[in-house]
């Protein structure tokens, strides 16, 4: 087993990752911005990329890609609607075990020796354990309370119930992508994302040919691959988690308390930015139908392409972020802000720039049965695409700016910021006296506005106070 090193020393054993000796004259602006990129980082790119290909996949599979031009209709939108309800609501819980569990650990793995790594990973997942645990039970209650109302339509309700049974190997799926980063083996997670793949590659095979995809047996085939990945990622790395009691050490409850403690403000500032990537898919469902809200999910996943490189980047940003701040404090996480953050903004503006001439093309291509819902509205045109990428470069930022709060230790502030967003978004929704599609589009890009401009005030702040003679 490999063992692990210190962030410094892998940047200075890399020669990638020197930005002065790439920048010479003659180089091309790609190559030029993947010499600003430690090699952590692209290998959390390919990493995160994999991971995005395969939703993005599902989603054209429940869209009807694969399918036959024949099953193409608005039963393929309303499958789109039920699929992206379940996974926003999947996402949701997501959001809150990032929240007590992953996140906290990528901060605080920072501050512990490689002696107290193994213990304090156990201890981790087994505090993502009672998590999970409760997410199972509070799914039992509400899989019961659905059946015994019937307040769901059935299509609905059934995919809700899958999902109901792919969250909790979802969550441990989540927990060893994010052991991976913090432990800075990125290259171990594109491995095992590719693991995840080929299995995944088998499972919507097997529902094409059978004829078997909807959301529900999308949801199903998820939780049998994810279950069969995390053995083999526990095999490997089990040796890396220590469940021996030692005095030494912090005690578990006492790891509980400051996860509940730093994790509050996260969790508080995931469940406003879930609602603020998808409480649009909510409303619209409530609003306008489920095929109105698979249409815009679709256009939705059209934007999220940018997505792996978005995810990719601040999951190493987020672990370095944390130990400059340790070692250097703001003037060193800046620093590493600014590098970041150069490579991250120019690739969101230039894809932003792509989905406005091109976005309703990609979005045909990709999910064609669109393709009837818009023949028989906003006259026969696709601009949601387009709208939406506007949202891209502010959505680069936001994130940024969340990376360097959270590395500085003001969850606080990104909960605030978070706040905004989410209330600028459900304001506007409400506000508008019908719920379209453009409506929800529109509310979407203000919010993120919002919510990045919150964000980047609190952290230049932070730095300008910090700057100051004591």
């Amino acid at each position: 087993m490999p063992t692990l090193k210190d962030p410094k020393t892998i940047v200075s054993e890399n020669p990638r990752s020197a930005p002065t000796e790439s920048l010479q004259s003659g180089e091309g602006p790609v190559r030029q911005l993947l010499a600003l990129l430690p090699m952590t980082a692209l290998w959390a790119l390919i990493a995160q990329g994999i991971l995005s290909v395969t939703r993005l996949v599902t989603s054209m599979t429940v869209g009807g890609k694969f399918s036959p031009a024949v099953e193409l209709g608005t039963d393929r939108n309303e499958q789109l609607g039920y699929y992206w309800i379940g996974f926003s609501t999947l996402m949701l819980v997501v959001a809150l075990f990032e929240a007590f569990v992953t996140t906290p650990f990528t901060v605080f793995n920072q501050k512990q020796t490689e002696k107290q790594k193994p213990r304090f990973s156990a201890q981790t997942l087994f505090v993502g354990l009672l998590l999970i645990g409760l997410v199972v039970s509070v799914s039992g209650s509400l899989i019961f309370w659905q059946f015994k109302t019937g307040y769901l339509n059935q299509g609905l309700a059934v995919a809700l119930i899958a999902t109901a049974f792919l969250a909790p190997v979802q969550l441990l799926r989540e927990f060893s992508r994010r052991w991976l980063m913090a432990n800075l083996r990125a290259r171990e997670s594109s491995v095992l994302e590719l693991a995840f793949a080929f299995l995944f590659v088998v499972g919507i095979s097997g529902l094409l040919v059978t004829n078997q995809v909807s959301a529900a047996t999308i949801f199903s085939t998820l939780a049998a691959i994810n279950a069969i990945g995390l053995a083999g990622w526990w095999y490997v790395y089990r040796s890396q988690f220590d469940f021996s009691r030692q005095q030494d050490h912090q005690p578990l409850t006492s790891q509980i308390r400051d996860n509940f403690r730093y994790g509050r403000w996260v969790a508080g500032e995931n469940v406003c930015m879930v609602l603020t990537m998808y409480f649009c898919n909510w409303f619209l469902a409530y609003q306008a139908g489920e095929e109105a809200t698979g249409v815009f999910g679709s256009c939705f996943q059209v934007v999220m392409l940018a997505n792996p490189f978005l995810l990719g980047i601040t999951s190493v940003l987020a672990p370095r972020a944390a130990a400059a701040f340790n070692e250097q404090g703001y003037p060193g996480m800046l620093k590493v802000l600014i590098k970041f953050g150069f490579v991250l903004f120019t690739v969101m503006m230039l894809f932003s720039v792509l989905l406005w001439f091109a976005g309703d093309q990609i979005t045909e291509i990709m999910f064609p049965a669109t393709n009837l819902f818009f023949a028989e509205h906003l006259s026969g045109q696709n601009q949601i695409t387009a709208l939406l990428g506007l949202a891209l470069p502010a959505m680069g930022l936001s994130y940024l700016a969340s990376c360097g709060l959270m590395a500085a230790h003001r969850p606080r502030d990104n909960f605030y910021s978070a706040i905004v967003g989410a209330v600028v978004l459900i304001g506007l929704n409400l506000c508008f006296a019908e719920t379209t599609l453009m409506t929800a589009a529109i509310s979407f890009i203000l919010s993120f506005c919002a919510a990045t401009t919150c964000r980047l005030i609190f952290l230049g702040n932070a730095f300008l106070k910090e700057s100051q003679p004591h």
